[in-house]
């Protein structure tokens, strides 16, 4: 173990998994994936390379990758830039992904396991408020900032704990690469890629007037191609999922700000009350007006 003010270096019990607090103002260097591993920004801006791809993470994000990736990593600022970074072993991984499918059974599940260990993998960068692991990275990263934290405390136990936040937040990517039909796996993962970026495409424009076909543009797929591979690894039609968000957000505006019925449906990109109450009731079985009681004027 090696300590510094802001810099904790410390192994697993079994030499093979280890969580490292850093603080860095300048670094270039090549970076090799022993394990599966997670970059954790604490404050500041770490730049990756990973597998030919550029991510910039920043506060609050981290990046996830496993040890068939490969690329570099730089820092160049005026001050420290915290960061944590946790490298899982495949041993212990492989163990904890066993036990999620079957708790009787030693054996890793071949297709899981290969997921997380594989070239299957999807790396990328993620907001810690948007994901299991994420949360438990910002408290462990309170805990070290506030000295609540002793290098005792990292135990197996904590990495199974690690372990089992991935696996709980990356089942349903897992799932999405199933249901999307290409022979490589590079492929697949390109698909998911840009599938994703579409989804945020929509997340963040569906409140103005857009059609599919700008997600689809954004991602760089023709229309129907981002129809179909949307459907299949959401479930739903790109559409569908745009008249859920407006719905649901025209719903909140009901239930906490009581913002009448007739403004509501114009707000979230209906073209009439009528198409607006029709769809709510569609939706959620029963009228908007049941909410807040009001008039549709």
């Amino acid at each position: 173990m090696q300590t510094s003010p802001l810099n904790l270096l410390v192994y697993a019990p079994d030499k093979k998994s280890l969580i490292d607090f850093s603080s860095i103002s300048e670094i270039s260097s090549p970076l090799k994936f022993r394990n599966f591993s997670i970059k954790y920004v604490s404050n500041g801006c770490e730049e990756y390379t990973v597998n030919g791809n550029k991510y910039s993470v920043t506060n609050g994000q981290y990046l996830l990758a496993n040890h068939s990736a490969e690329g570099a990593v730089e820092i160049d600022s005026r001050v420290p830039v915290r960061g944590i970074c946790i490298d899982l072993s495949h041993d212990l991984l492989s163990e904890v992904t066993a036990s999620y499918r079957r708790p009787d059974t030693f054996h890793p599940d071949p297709a899981l396991d290969k997921f997380f260990t594989g070239n299957d993998f999807l790396e990328n960068k993620y907001a810690s408020d948007e994901t299991i692991l994420g949360q438990y990275l910002k408290k462990i990263d309170k805990e070290f900032t506030t000295g609540q934290l002793s290098a005792g405390e990292f135990t197996n136990e904590f990495y199974f704990n690690i372990a089992e936040n991935i696996i709980a937040d990356h089942i349903p990517v897992y799932r999405q690469l199933q249901n999307i039909p290409s022979v490589k796996s590079v492929t697949r993962k390109d698909l998911l890629r840009r599938i994703n970026s579409g989804k945020a495409y929509l997340d963040a424009n569906y409140l103005n007037t857009i059609d599919v076909n700008d997600a689809a543009v954004y991602c760089c797929l023709s229309e129907y191609h981002f129809y179909r591979l949307f459907r299949k690894v959401f479930g739903i039609t790109p559409y569908q999922y745009v008249i859920r968000k407006r719905l649901d957000y025209a719903k909140n505006k009901l239930l906490i700000d009581h913002v009448a019925i007739s403004e509501v449906a114009l707000l979230a990109g209906f073209s009439d009350v009528s198409a607006f109450s029709k769809s709510f009731r569609k939706q959620f079985g029963y009228a908007p007006s049941s909410l807040n009681g009001s008039f549709l004027s």
